[in-house]
């Protein structure tokens, strides 16, 4: 279902997703979901997420927490839309490895090498043509986060590349041509294969 998938959907996304003709028509589908959905606005839109009974109706374990992801959500949406809605699309794409340690006898505990685990959640990812799409969304979040993000792409992209289903591309979407710059400078440094656009570019 659209809207366990995506998390939370405005009325609009609905409308586009599911080819609901009229702004009007799609508002009278979604009355007919009060019963399984709460309901929050977002800048005089609505936006609408399974309650309780709706995730019991759907089978879901999918719950959202918190309107404080309101935006996230709804920007993450825009961006699936941009991509014509990929079939294969992921939300919190977890990317993950575990790195052993190099030979070291002052280490092994009982016979047993200490191993750790890298990894990065990704905000979601689709393949297309040939290219595993990693996707990024920052609204908020502060830049001392980011360029540890990219730094962590970094790290465990090398480790995990040859157990993707393709070459893997960063996809960093933002809200001003300064966070832009900044993240497309950042990523470059790393040698790491990416595109950074500001959500207006997609709109």
């Amino acid at each position: 279902m659209t809207i366990d998938r995506l998390g939370m959907v405005k009325v609009r996304h609905l409308q586009t997703i599911h080819s609901l003709g009229s702004y009007r028509n799609a508002c009278r589908v979604v009355r007919q979901l009060i019963p399984y959905t709460n309901q929050v606005y977002q800048e005089k839109e609505k936006v609408i997420y399974l309650n309780k009974k709706g995730r019991d109706l759907v089978g879901s374990e999918n719950e959202v927490n918190g309107i404080s992801m309101l935006k996230h959500y709804t920007l993450r949406n825009e961006v699936y839309l941009h991509f014509n809605q990929p079939i294969d699309w992921k939300n919190e794409y977890t990317l993950e490895t575990t790195v052993e340690p190099q030979r070291n006898v002052d280490i092994v505990i009982q016979g047993i090498k200490p191993a750790s685990k890298r990894k990065v959640v990704a905000d979601a990812c689709f393949t297309r043509n040939g290219y595993v799409n990693i996707i990024e969304i920052d609204n908020t979040r502060d830049m001392a986060d980011n360029r540890k993000k990219v730094q962590n792409y970094a790290e465990i992209l090398p480790l995990v590349r040859k157990n993707l289903p393709g070459s893997p591309l960063l996809l960093f979407f933002t809200t001003t041509e300064n966070r832009k710059q900044k993240l497309s400078t950042w990523l470059s440094e790393k040698g790491l294969p990416h595109k950074v656009m500001t959500y207006a570019e997609i709109n």
